[in-house]
């Protein structure tokens, strides 16, 4: 049964938690393109701050579409799901905010906030303030044997979406864990093999600058990728705001457009009326005596 909360519970946030993906989903005001990203690394990249606040590292990637989007509107909409034992579908609808990897709150955020460690070529840190969380059952979403041929039947035992005792919350927690572990979740090595030769050589920032300036649908990028490539930042976004609102409006343009004509076509009609009847009626309507 879907189910809507204010906030996150301590044992929803502890569920999100132990998973070991999740998934993002960004859009533009306008444009065609809906963006939906995976995300690993959820133990070293990944934290809930609070009941309504969660962060997560962004690391250098040839895509750019969350991003661009948070800047330009702020939506964002994090999904978890489960590949164990504990059916659930969560939802966290979000807004967010970028903090790029230049910026003087980045370190201290990191550090201090989220408690992680350094992680390589990271270009920002996504904050998403949560303003509402969904629950719903997640039957439909495959199950992962525990084991390569274990063709036993185990139950799904539904999972409980208010506050659980600590013992059983441990529990439920190491048995989903262990679920994942067994039936074959492992990170994949190749992101962070390629991230941390780039941090060594010094090319991170060379990459981001050539993959990263912008979105599918033309919006700004990352802002330190932008400058470094020479773009004027102000007059840039500024061009930008007038593109959206253009954009935006573009049906309300043309309706007016076709309406100021049509008003430009009466009062013409009006004014050829009066001088053909002498200044009377209009021409359309005169009758003649």
């Amino acid at each position: 049964m879907v189910a809507y909360f204010p906030s996150l519970s301590d044992g929803l946030r502890a569920w999100a938690q132990a998973q070991p993906v999740f998934f993002i989903a960004s859009a533009p005001r306008h444009g065609k393109h809906i963006n939906v990203s995976p995300k690993g690394y959820t133990d070293g990249t990944f934290k809930i701050l609070g009941p309504n606040l969660c962060a997560y590292v962004d690391r250098t990637g040839s895509g750019n579409e969350s991003i661009s989007h948070i800047y330009e509107n702020g939506r964002a909409t994090l999904m978890f799901c489960s590949f164990g034992s504990q059916p659930r579908i969560m939802r966290l609808f979000c807004r967010g905010r970028v903090i790029e990897w230049d910026s003087p709150e980045f370190g201290s955020f990191l550090s201090d906030t989220m408690k992680l460690d350094k992680v390589d070529a990271a270009r920002a840190i996504i904050v998403l303030d949560i303003f509402k969380v969904q629950t719903s059952c997640g039957y439909a979403v495959p199950r992962i044997r525990r084991a390569l041929g274990n063709l036993e039947d185990e139950h799904d035992s539904p999972a409980e979406d208010g506050t659980v005792d600590e013992s059983s919350l441990n529990d439920r927690l190491r048995k989903e864990k262990a679920d994942i572990g067994v039936a074959g979740f492992e990170e994949r090595p190749t992101l962070k093999f390629f991230n941390s030769k780039r941090e060594r050589e010094g090319t991170a920032h060379d990459y981001q600058n050539e993959m990263n300036t912008s979105s599918l649908d033309g919006l700004p990028g990352l802002r330190a990728a932008r400058r470094d490539t020479g773009e004027n930042l102000p007059i840039a976004d500024a061009l930008n705001i007038i593109r959206g609102v253009f954009v935006g409006q573009k049906a309300g343009i043309v309706f007016g457009f076709l309406l100021a004509v049509l008003l430009q076509f009466l009062v013409t009609v009006f004014m050829y009326s009066r001088a053909e009847t002498g200044g009377g009626s209009f021409m359309f309507l005169h009758i003649p005596r």
